[in-house]
C-alpha cells in the first residue's frame, strides 16, 4: 500500500450547527443567565471512545491556544449539581479536547513508497510525479441559502473552498462543479432544476481571478440532483485521467437526493472504474435522513465522511485536508536523489517527529490530558463530582488508548517502510542484472 491516505482519507461532509455547553442558572449574575441562555440552544456532542472518534473529533472550545484557564474555570462553574459523569466528561471533551485532525491526516497520508535516484546512461534520473486532480461539487440547491452560525450556508461553503484551493499544491488540476442551481426548490421547476448540473471552472491549474468568477455565477435556489453530479465528474475526471494521476472528489451538500437518481450507484460506479478517486463528503446543517444517505454514498465510493457543528469547525477540517493533500504531495514529489537507505532513514525522521516531536501526537496529548486532569480537580474541589473514580478513569483510559493505538500505528507504518526497502532495493538489482545482462550479450 503505498498511499495510506487513500485507504482511510476522509470522505467527508461538512455540518454547521452551533454547540456549545448549557448550565444551571441556579443564583447567576445578569451576564452569566444570559451567556447559560445562549449555551442552552446548543448541542454538547457525546465525547468519542474509539480511537478513530478520538482522532477526528472537533477541537474543543479552549484547544491549543485557545485555552484559557480562568475562562475554562467559568464554564466549569456552570455545571449543573446533578450532571452525570457522562456527561461531565461529555462536557470536558467539548471544552478541552484537542486538535488531532492535521497531524492524523498526515500519518494517515504517509506515503510508505522508497525510492532512489537511478541514473543510467541512456535514460538518466527516471523520478515520475503524479498529476493531481481535484474536483469540487458544490449543492446549490434552495436549502443551501439556509442560516447558521456564521451566516448563509452557501456563502460560507464558497469562502471555505475558496481558501481551499487557494492553498493547494502548486501544479495540481482543479475544477468546481455546481448543481441545482437553477429554477426554484419549488414543485413547478423542478424539472429545470434537476437538469441544472454545471462545471463553472473546468480542470485547470488554479487562477484566483477566474475561480472567483466562478464562485460568482450562482446562488442557492433550486434541488438536490446529487446522483447527476456525481456521474458527472466521473466524466469530468475520465477526460483529465492520466496513467500517473490522483484523483480526488469533494462533495458539498447539505441534503438527500430530490430529483429521483441513485447517488449510491453512482458512487459506486466511480470506485469500480479505473480513476479510483478518493471521494469526501462534506454535509452543511443535515438531518439523521441525510447523514445516512450522505455516508451511505462515502462508502459506496469507499471514501468517507465527516461532520462539523460550527463555522471555526468547517475551517479547521479544511485546512486539515489542505494539509494533508500538501503533505502528500510533498512526499510523492520528492525526487529520488538520495540512497534508498538514506531516504528510508529521513522518513523515520519524519514519521517520529508527527508521533513524538514538539507538536507531534503524544505531545498535544499530554497537554489535553494534564488540563482535563487541572480541571477535573478543580471540579473535585467545588464538589461537583458524584463518581471521581469514574471521571477519573474516563480521562486516564482516553488517554491510555491515544498512547497505545498511536504507537501500534506508528509501528504498523514503520514495518510498511521496512517492507519498502526492500522491494526498492530488489527492484534495482532487478534492473542492474537487467542492464549487466545487455551489455554482456
Amino acid at each position: 500500500m503505498y498511499f495510506r491516505w487513500m485507504a482511510v482519507l476522509f470522505s467527508v461532509l461538512l455540518i454547521l450547527t452551533g454547540c456549545s455547553d448549557s448550565g444551571s442558572e441556579g443564583s447567576q449574575s445578569a451576564g452569566e443567565k444570559e451567556e447559560t441562555a445562549q449555551s442552552k440552544k446548543q448541542k454538547i456532542p457525546d465525547a468519542p471512545e474509539d480511537y478513530e472518534g478520538i482522532m477526528t473529533q472537533n477541537p474543543g472550545k479552549f484547544a491549543g491556544d485557545n485555552y484559557d484557564k480562568e475562562k475554562v474555570e467559568k464554564a466549569l462553574d456552570r455545571i449543573p449539581d446533578d450532571m452525570s459523569t457522562e456527561k461531565i466528561y461529555d462536557y470536558l471533551i467539548y471544552l478541552l479536547g484537542e486538535n488531532y485532525q492535521p497531524l492524523y491526516q498526515k500519518l494517515q497520508a504517509f506515503d510508505t513508497s522508497i525510492q532512489s535516484n537511478v541514473k543510467t546512461p541512456e535514460a538518466g534520473e527516471l523520478p515520475i510525479l503524479e498529476q493531481m486532480n481535484v474536483e469540487i461539487l458544490l449543492d446549490a440547491s434552495g436549502s443551501m441559502a439556509g442560516q447558521v452560525e456564521g451566516g448563509m450556508k452557501m456563502n460560507l461553503a464558497k469562502e471555505a473552498i475558496r481558501g481551499f484551493v487557494s492553498e493547494l499544491p502548486k501544479g495540481a488540476q482543479v475544477s468546481l462543479r455546481v448543481y441545482g442551481h437553477k429554477g426554484s426548490n419549488q414543485e413547478k421547476d423542478k424539472e429545470v432544476s434537476c437538469k441544472s448540473n454545471e462545471l463553472v471552472y473546468p480542470f485547470s491549474t488554479y487562477d484566483s481571478g477566474k475561480f472567483e468568477s466562478a464562485l460568482s455565477q450562482f446562488q442557492p435556489t433550486g434541488w438536490t440532483p446529487l446522483a447527476s453530479a456525481i456521474q458527472s465528474a466521473h466524466k469530468d475526471l475520465n477526460k483529465v485521467k492520466e496513467k500517473q494521476s490522483r484523483n480526488v472528489i469533494y462533495v458539498v451538500s447539505d441534503g438527500v437526493e430530490t430529483c429521483g437518481g441513485d447517488p449510491v450507484k453512482a458512487a459506486q460506479a466511480l470506485k469500480k472504474s479505473d480513476i479510483q478517486p478518493m471521494v469526501n463528503i462534506v454535509g452543511f446543517d443535515v438531518d439523521d435522513a441525510g447523514q445516512k444517505q450522505l455516508k451511505q454514498v462515502a462508502e459506496a465510493a469507499d471514501g468517507s465522511y465527516k461532520t462539523v457543528y460550527s463555522e471555526s469547525d468547517l475551517k479547521e477540517y479544511l485546512e486539515a485536508e489542505r494539509e494533508r493533500l500538501e503533505f502528500e504531495w510533498s512526499m510523492w514529489g520528492t525526487k529520488s536523489r538520495n540512497e534508498i537507505f538514506h531516504n528510508w532513514a529521513e522518513k523515520q525522521r519524519k514519521l517520529d517527529e508527527i508521533v513524538f516531536g514538539d507538536g507531534g501526537l503524544i505531545k498535544v496529548k499530554a497537554r489535553e490530558k494534564e488540563r482535563l486532569i487541572d480541571a477535573y480537580e478543580y471540579l473535585k474541589e467545588k464538589n461537583k463530582i458524584k463518581a471521581e473514580e469514574g471521571l477519573w478513569d474516563k480521562i486516564i483510559d482516553r488517554s491510555l488508548l491515544f498512547d497505545q493505538e498511536t504507537v501500534d500505528l506508528k509501528n504498523e507504518i514503520r514495518e510498511e517502510l521496512k517492507q519498502m526497502e526492500r522491494k526498492a532495493k530488489e527492484k534495482i538489482d532487478k534492473q542492474e542484472d537487467n542492464m549487466t545482462d545487455q551489455y554482456n550479450e
